[in-house]
Formats: structure tokens, sequence, C-alpha cells
């Protein structure tokens, strides 16, 4: 971290990281509700539900914690820019496991038993892909060179999760015994839980545009 020079790019940093893992909580309380939502802990839902929505909020504020220190003059201007580009692009990856909580908690959509594993295996995908984007960004700040590594990691993951979304839509409108509303709701769920990984690997461009032009 030789090109870090002051205490507000430290501070940064750190709040960097701690907004990452804010975002990492999100995912792993995402986790615990669609686990206790396949396995009808219904009583818990609500609670549940709600601890995602308070991870949410806290990388929300750690977020913008950020930007105010940012526009305060650290980092040179174009660095700040992209820092920033990259915050709120890993931000959305957050937003979007709120909305799935939301989805379970308030639409409570009917799930057949024969999607359980595949369901759990695209969120598992999903958040594997996060943690490779994490990886890449905290390496942002300690070797560039292994930057790419993970931006690389969070591309395989990504192109994972598509093709268990694919095939898991597949089955929804093949099944007979479902009604086409309820498949149009289980394909928004799935689409949602994939666009947890498509929010990373967009991210992770990003990153490696930065990692790119911080090598020049």
């Amino acid at each position: 971290m030789g090109w870090i020079v002051g205490k507000k790019e430290l501070e940064i940093v750190n709040l960097v990281h701690e907004h990452l893992e804010k975002v990492s909580a999100t995912l792993m309380s995402l986790k615990n509700l669609l686990e206790a939502y396949l396995s009808q802990q219904f009583d818990h839902i609500a609670e549940l539900a709600e601890q995602v929505r308070v991870f949410e909020h806290e990388a929300d504020v750690v977020r913008r914690k950020v930007e105010n220190i940012m526009y305060s003059g650290a980092f040179l201007p174009n660095f700040r820019g992209d820092l920033l580009g990259i915050i709120e692009a890993a931000d959305k990856v957050a937003n979007k496991a709120e909305y799935v909580a939301d989805v379970l908690e308030i639409e409570r959509p009917h799930i057949p038993a024969s999607l359980h594993e595949e369901i759990k295996r695209l969120l598992d995908g999903s958040i594997e892909t996060y943690n490779a984007l994490k990886q890449s960004i905290n390496y942002l700040f300690e070797d560039l060179n292994r930057v790419v590594e993970f931006v690389d990691e969070t591309e395989v993951k990504e192109h994972e999760v598509d093709g268990i979304e694919r095939n898991l839509l597949r089955k929804i409108f093949s099944m007979q015994d479902i009604s086409h509303g309820q498949k149009m709701h289980l394909k928004d769920l799935i689409r949602s839980l994939a666009d947890i990984a498509d929010r990373a690997e967009d991210c992770s461009d990003r990153v490696q545009i930065v990692s790119l032009k911080r090598r020049v």
C-alpha cells in the first residue's frame, strides 16, 4: 500500500474493507433466510428478512461515509471517481439481496421441493461470485498483480451461475403441476438470485479497468 500516503486515504481503505464485509453479511443473512424459507420455518421469516435489511442499511451508511471523506479531498480526482464507482457497484449487490428478501417475506412464492437444492446452489454460486469480487477489490490496495486473478475468478463463477439459472428456468417452465402465474413468480426469484452474481461481475469489470489504469 505504498501509494496510500495520508490519513484520509488510509481511513477510506479501511472503510472500503468494512463496506465489503457489510455486503458479505447481507448475503449471508439472505442465505439464512432462504434456508429457513425452504424448510418452511415461516415463524422466523420476518426476523431473518429484517436482518438482511439491517446489514444492507449498514452497508449504505459506510458507503456514504466513504463518499463524504472522498469529496473532502482524499486521493487524486481521477482515482477518487473510479473508487466511488466500484463502491457504488458493490453496494448494488446488497441492494439486490434486500430485494430477494422482500420477495420471500412479502410475496411468499411457492417453491416446489424438487427445486430446493438447485436454488440453494444458485445463491451459493452468487455468493462465491461476490467473494471473488471482494478479493479483487482488496488486492487493489495490496497487490495489483493479483487483481486480475480474482477478476477472472469472478467471471468464471458468474458463468457457472448463469448455467444454474438457465437449468432452473427450463425445469420451471416444463412443470405441468404449477400455474403460469406461479412460474412467472419463480422466474422473478431465480433471475433476482442470479442478478447478485451479475452485479458482482459488473463491479469486477470496473475493478479491472482501475487496476489497469494504476499500472500505467
